[in-house]
């Protein structure tokens, strides 16, 4: 009986890891995407913005903290860099 249950118990944790390694590689995967489009979202904005102010020096870093964001009301400003700050780096 012990034998049957540790091998039932072994095909559990089998099957649970060939799970967990499929997520990670889709979580994997989709984190690439999303630095690619967020590569392509900064690039677009620093356009915008060099289109609008021509000599203007752009702090990517800047742009990628808060700059691809959706428009949001100036009085949510601190609130929403607070939680993208949290988000990426807490």
């Amino acid at each position: 009986m012990a034998g049957e249950e540790t091998q039932y118990i072994k095909k559990q944790v089998k099957k649970e890891m060939n799970n967990l390694r499929e997520l990670y590689h889709r979580v994997t995967r989709s984190g690439r995407k999303g630095r690619e489009s967020e590569k392509k979202r900064i690039k677009k904005l620093e356009a915008e913005l060099r289109k609008k102010f021509p000599g203007i020096k752009v702090d990517k870093d800047l742009l990628r903290l808060v700059g691809t964001e959706p428009y949001n009301p100036r009085s949510q400003d601190k609130e929403i860099v607070r939680r993208i700050v949290a988000e990426r780096y807490g």
